[in-house]
């Protein structure tokens, strides 16, 4: 394994065939702040450095210390296997925030993702109710013109 923190980040990348794009929509940073890490002109924070480790799925010792070495496993499911407009939305920055909350929910208890689902659902219900309301306001007010 290399020396330095982000020529380990670098090599799991490549070893991935991940783009830099790909490893920050992973976690969650820019692009350009992964390509600052790996060429060693800045350092990431605790948080970040935690980012990348879990995006690539190793512990986040293996980027920290030069004198472990690890066989990342491999990893499926790249962003490139998907439909193209879905791989336009998941590389467009906008969507970090959508990615992060999908994160968090598949890390939630049966329990707890069971009650978020429920509560989405009733949302979902209530949208379109007013949806339909609108549109029956809206074509009321056509009428009477």
């Amino acid at each position: 394994m290399k020396d330095s923190f982000g020529a380990r980040v670098r090599a799991i990348r490549q070893s991935r065939g991940w783009s830099q794009q790909e490893l920050a929509m992973r976690a969650g940073v820019s692009t350009p702040h992964i390509s600052s890490i790996e060429r060693d002109k800045r350092r990431p924070s605790l948080d970040y450095a935690k980012r990348l480790a879990d995006a690539l799925g190793v512990p986040l010792q293996v980027l920290c210390d030069p004198e472990m070495t690890y066989e990342p496993k491999r990893m499926r499911n790249s962003v490139y296997e998907l439909p193209t407009p879905l791989q336009h939305f998941v590389l467009n920055e906008e969507s970090f925030p959508y990615l992060e909350a999908a994160h968090r929910m598949s890390q939630l208890s049966k329990e707890e993702a069971s009650f978020l689902w429920q509560l989405i659902d009733v949302l979902a219900q209530k949208k379109n109710l007013l949806t339909r309301l609108r549109y029956f306001e809206h074509r009321s007010d056509s009428d009477e013109s």
